[in-house]
C-alpha cells in the first residue's frame, strides 16, 4: 500500500506491506526536488515506481541502512541511475544487505532488499535551494544520521523520534546512547520534524523535548525503583505493564524488559538479575 501527499515543498509516501486490508506498519520516504529522503519497503515497490513517473530523482539519501529505509534504493538506482548518500558505517550494508540476519518478523513485513551502490555522505548537503547540515547521531543503529535545514527548521529524523512516548526497545538499541543524542538535536531550532513512522510532525521542536522528558522522567523512575530494592521484572510491570503482542510477534526484538535492562545495564554495567 502506499499513500502519497505533500506538505509545502515536500512529496511525502506512506507505504507499507498489505496483508490482505491489513498494513502492521507504515514508513515514509520524502522527495525534495530531486533527492529522495530514504526509500521505503521494497515490498510497495511497484506502487512507488508508479508514483514516481514524471519525477526527477537524481539522489537518494539514506538516514540508515535499516530494511524499511532501502528497500527501493536498487530499483530505483537503476531506474534513475540516481547516486545514493550515507554514513561510511551504513555503507557496508547497504551494499550487501544479507550481511545483517533478519528476524522473522522483519522478513514477512520488510523483507532484505537489494544490494545498491552508495557513497559517503558529507557533512553538508544541498538540495535545491535547501543546505541541510548532517548529523551522526547514535542509539538506534551504526551509521544513522539526521537531516537539518536551519532557515525552514526543518529535521529528518530517520527512527530518532518514532513518537513522544516508547515503551519498547529493540535489542540492538542503546537507551543512553538515542537519549544523549535527542538532547544534542533538541539544541536546534526546529519547527517540523519529519519522522519515518510518524511522517511530518508540526511543532516537531515540542514534540522532541516533550520526548526527552519522557525518557529522563523513565529512566529516573526505573532507577529509583532499583535502588529501593525492585526487581527488574517488577519494575517493568509498574512502569510499563507486561510484555504485550508486540513482544510476541517480534520474537522478542521489541521488548519492555529489555528497556528496563539497558537501562540499569548502563548504571550499574550489567543488569541485575531477578
Amino acid at each position: 500500500m502506499l499513500k502519497t501527499s505533500t506538505y509545502e515543498d515536500l512529496t511525502i509516501y506512506k507505504m507499507g506491506r498489505s496483508i490482505g486490508k491489513f498494513v502492521p506498519y507504515f514508513v515514509h520516504a520524502f522527495l525534495l526536488e530531486d533527492t529522495l529522503i530514504d526509500t521505503g519497503t521494497g515490498f510497495a515497490g511497484v506502487e512507488f515506481l508508479s508514483a514516481l513517473k514524471g519525477k526527477k530523482v537524481n539522489r537518494i539519501i539514506n538516514t540508515h541502512y535499516h530494511e524499511d529505509h532501502t528497500g527501493n534504493n536498487h530499483r530505483i538506482q537503476q531506474t534513475y541511475s540516481a547516486a545514493i548518500l550515507a554514513h561510511r558505517d551504513s555503507i557496508p550494508y547497504i551494499s550487501h544487505p544479507r550481511n545483517v540476519k533478519l528476524k522473522l518478523y522483519q522478513k514477512h513485513i520488510w523483507d532484505y532488499p537489494d544490494g545498491s551502490k552508495a557513497t559517503e555522505i558529507e557533512d553538508f548537503v544541498v538540495i535545491g535551494p535547501y543546505q541541510f547540515q548532517v548529523i551522526h547521531v547514535h542509539g538506534h543503529s551504526a551509521g544513522h544520521i539526521c537531516l537539518y535545514e536551519p532557515h525552514k527548521k526543518w529535521l529528518f529524523t530517520g527512527d530518532m523520534f518514532c513518537g513522544v512516548r516508547n515503551i519498547y526497545l529493540r535489542r540492538d538499541e542503546d537507551f543512553d546512547r538515542m537519549l544523549s543524542s535527542l538532547e544534542d538535536l533538541s539544541m536546534l531550532k526546529i519547527d517540523t520534524l519529519f519522522c519515518s513512522l510518524k511522517g511530518v510532525v508540526v511543532g516537531g521542536g515540542n514534540a522532541l523535548s516533550e520526548k526527552i522528558k519522557y525518557m529522563r522522567n523513565l529512566r529516573s523512575e526505573i532507577l529509583s525503583l532499583h535502588q529501593k530494592g525492585m526487581p527488574p521484572g517488577k519494575i517493568r510491570n509498574k512502569l510499563l505493564g507486561r510484555e504485550d503482542l508486540m513482544f510476541y510477534v517480534t520474537g522478542g526484538h521489541f521488548s519492555k524488559q529489555f528497556l528496563i535492562n539497558n537501562i540499569l545495564a548502563s548504571q550499574y554495567g550489567k543488569a541485575p538479575v531477578e
